[in-house]
Protein backbone atom coordinates (compact mmCIF):
# COMPACT_ATOMS: atom_id res chain seq x y z
CA UNK A 1 0.00 0.00 0.00
CA UNK A 2 1.15 3.84 -0.58
CA UNK A 3 2.51 5.45 2.67
CA UNK A 4 1.62 8.76 3.77
CA UNK A 5 2.86 10.00 6.80
CA UNK A 6 2.44 12.62 9.16
CA UNK A 7 5.64 14.09 10.92
CA UNK A 8 4.50 15.21 14.68
CA UNK A 9 6.80 18.83 15.43
CA UNK A 10 6.68 21.18 18.23
CA UNK A 11 6.31 18.79 21.09
CA UNK A 12 8.99 19.34 23.23
CA UNK A 13 6.56 20.10 26.35
CA UNK A 14 5.81 16.32 25.65
CA UNK A 15 8.72 15.29 24.71
CA UNK A 16 10.49 16.36 28.18
CA UNK A 17 7.09 15.00 30.13
CA UNK A 18 7.78 11.19 27.98
CA UNK A 19 11.17 10.92 29.14
CA UNK A 20 10.12 11.41 33.00
CA UNK A 21 8.69 7.81 32.20
CA UNK A 22 12.07 5.73 33.11
CA UNK A 23 11.76 2.58 31.08
CA UNK A 24 12.44 2.37 27.14
CA UNK A 25 9.62 -0.13 26.81
CA UNK A 26 7.02 2.04 29.05
CA UNK A 27 7.53 5.08 26.93
CA UNK A 28 6.76 3.02 23.94
CA UNK A 29 3.93 1.35 25.02
CA UNK A 30 2.54 5.29 25.47
CA UNK A 31 3.39 6.21 22.51
CA UNK A 32 1.59 3.02 21.05
CA UNK A 33 -1.53 3.00 22.58
CA UNK A 34 -2.02 6.80 22.19
CA UNK A 35 -1.42 6.38 18.49
CA UNK A 36 -4.18 3.87 18.84
CA UNK A 37 -6.75 5.62 20.45
CA UNK A 38 -6.42 9.04 17.90
CA UNK A 39 -6.35 7.21 14.94
CA UNK A 40 -9.53 5.02 15.50
CA UNK A 41 -12.20 7.67 14.28
CA UNK A 42 -10.17 7.18 11.18
CA UNK A 43 -10.13 3.48 10.91
CA UNK A 44 -13.56 4.06 11.85
CA UNK A 45 -14.33 6.23 8.74
CA UNK A 46 -12.10 3.84 6.33
CA UNK A 47 -14.29 1.26 7.73
CA UNK A 48 -17.88 3.43 6.59
CA UNK A 49 -16.24 3.74 3.17
CA UNK A 50 -14.84 0.67 2.17
CA UNK A 51 -17.22 -1.16 -0.59
CA UNK A 52 -19.25 -3.87 1.46
CA UNK A 53 -20.01 -7.04 -0.68
CA UNK A 54 -19.36 -9.35 1.83
CA UNK A 55 -18.00 -7.19 4.41
CA UNK A 56 -14.76 -8.93 4.52
CA UNK A 57 -12.90 -5.56 3.89
CA UNK A 58 -15.32 -3.42 6.26
CA UNK A 59 -14.26 -6.09 9.09
CA UNK A 60 -10.49 -6.65 8.25
CA UNK A 61 -9.06 -2.95 8.58
CA UNK A 62 -6.96 -2.79 11.44
CA UNK A 63 -4.54 -0.07 13.51
CA UNK A 64 -1.33 -1.52 14.04
CA UNK A 65 2.02 0.38 15.52
CA UNK A 66 5.44 -0.91 15.30
CA UNK A 67 8.92 0.66 16.40
CA UNK A 68 11.45 1.49 14.16
CA UNK A 69 15.08 1.42 14.80
CA UNK A 70 17.30 2.11 11.80
CA UNK A 71 20.65 1.70 13.35
CA UNK A 72 19.60 -2.01 12.87
CA UNK A 73 18.61 -1.85 9.45
CA UNK A 74 21.68 -0.16 8.40
CA UNK A 75 24.28 -2.70 9.97
CA UNK A 76 22.19 -5.33 8.66
CA UNK A 77 22.27 -3.39 5.23
CA UNK A 78 26.43 -2.35 5.19
CA UNK A 79 27.32 -6.23 6.27
CA UNK A 80 25.49 -7.47 3.22
CA UNK A 81 26.90 -4.84 0.97
CA UNK A 82 30.43 -6.01 2.27
CA UNK A 83 29.94 -9.52 1.20
CA UNK A 84 28.75 -11.23 4.57
CA UNK A 85 26.47 -13.66 4.75
CA UNK A 86 23.11 -13.67 6.32
CA UNK A 87 24.50 -14.80 9.92
CA UNK A 88 26.65 -12.02 10.37
CA UNK A 89 24.28 -9.49 9.17
CA UNK A 90 21.95 -10.76 11.19
CA UNK A 91 24.32 -10.49 14.28
CA UNK A 92 25.22 -6.86 13.65
CA UNK A 93 22.20 -5.60 13.23
CA UNK A 94 21.47 -7.29 16.95
CA UNK A 95 24.78 -5.86 17.72
CA UNK A 96 23.84 -2.19 16.77
CA UNK A 97 20.17 -2.11 18.48
CA UNK A 98 21.96 -3.44 21.42
CA UNK A 99 23.94 -0.30 21.06
CA UNK A 100 21.53 1.72 20.09
CA UNK A 101 19.37 0.53 22.89
CA UNK A 102 22.07 0.88 25.54
CA UNK A 103 22.90 4.61 24.45
CA UNK A 104 19.33 5.99 24.91
CA UNK A 105 18.81 6.44 21.44
CA UNK A 106 15.33 7.14 20.22
CA UNK A 107 13.46 5.13 18.17
CA UNK A 108 10.40 6.19 16.43
CA UNK A 109 7.01 4.15 16.57
CA UNK A 110 5.24 3.81 13.45
CA UNK A 111 1.30 3.84 13.59
CA UNK A 112 -0.26 1.33 10.31
CA UNK A 113 -3.49 1.97 9.23
CA UNK A 114 -5.63 -0.76 6.92
CA UNK A 115 -6.61 -4.36 5.52
CA UNK A 116 -5.22 -7.02 7.52
CA UNK A 117 -3.26 -10.19 6.10
CA UNK A 118 -6.75 -11.55 5.58
CA UNK A 119 -7.95 -9.00 3.60
CA UNK A 120 -5.27 -8.20 1.13
CA UNK A 121 -7.85 -7.65 -1.48
CA UNK A 122 -7.77 -3.96 -0.07
CA UNK A 123 -5.09 -2.50 -2.30
CA UNK A 124 -6.65 -3.93 -5.07
CA UNK A 125 -9.43 -2.23 -4.38
CA UNK A 126 -8.00 0.73 -3.06
CA UNK A 127 -5.75 1.08 -6.05
CA UNK A 128 -7.21 -0.52 -9.00
CA UNK A 129 -6.04 -3.58 -11.22
CA UNK A 130 -5.97 -3.50 -14.99
CA UNK A 131 -9.41 -4.73 -14.86
CA UNK A 132 -10.93 -2.90 -12.39
CA UNK A 133 -10.90 0.78 -11.59
CA UNK A 134 -9.76 1.84 -7.98
CA UNK A 135 -12.19 2.40 -5.67
CA UNK A 136 -10.79 4.31 -2.65
CA UNK A 137 -11.90 3.79 1.13
CA UNK A 138 -8.44 4.74 3.04
CA UNK A 139 -7.37 7.82 0.99
CA UNK A 140 -10.87 9.75 1.57
CA UNK A 141 -10.65 8.53 5.31
CA UNK A 142 -6.67 9.75 5.60
CA UNK A 143 -7.40 12.95 4.32
CA UNK A 144 -10.33 13.87 6.21
CA UNK A 145 -8.85 12.62 9.29
CA UNK A 146 -5.02 12.77 9.31
CA UNK A 147 -5.12 16.52 11.23
CA UNK A 148 -8.20 15.87 13.48
CA UNK A 149 -5.93 12.85 14.34
CA UNK A 150 -2.56 14.70 15.38
CA UNK A 151 -5.07 17.23 17.19
CA UNK A 152 -6.32 14.11 19.16
CA UNK A 153 -2.89 12.50 19.70
CA UNK A 154 -1.91 15.55 21.84
CA UNK A 155 -4.19 15.04 24.84
CA UNK A 156 -4.40 11.42 24.40
CA UNK A 157 -0.74 11.14 24.76
CA UNK A 158 -0.64 13.71 27.39
CA UNK A 159 -3.41 11.66 29.36
CA UNK A 160 -1.41 8.40 29.07
CA UNK A 161 2.15 10.22 29.78
CA UNK A 162 0.11 11.01 33.78
CA UNK A 163 -1.18 8.34 34.07
CA UNK A 164 1.91 6.39 33.23
CA UNK A 165 4.29 8.67 35.77
CA UNK A 166 1.69 8.08 38.26
CA UNK A 167 1.21 4.27 37.86
CA UNK A 168 4.74 4.44 38.55
CA UNK A 169 5.14 6.46 41.66
CA UNK A 170 2.28 4.40 42.89
CA UNK A 171 4.25 1.33 42.28
CA UNK A 172 7.66 3.05 44.46
CA UNK A 173 5.60 4.21 47.11
CA UNK A 174 4.06 0.76 47.21
CA UNK A 175 0.86 2.50 46.82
Amino acid sequence: MARDSLRIAGLRELQRNLERIEKTSTRKAVLRRSLKKAAQPMADLAEQYAPVLSGDLSEGIRIGTQVVNEAGRAAYARTMREGGDKAGAVSAMRDARRAAKASGQASDVQLYLGPSKDSFYGKFQEFGTVHHAPDPFLRPAFDREAQPTVERLKPILWEEIEKSVARVAARKTGG
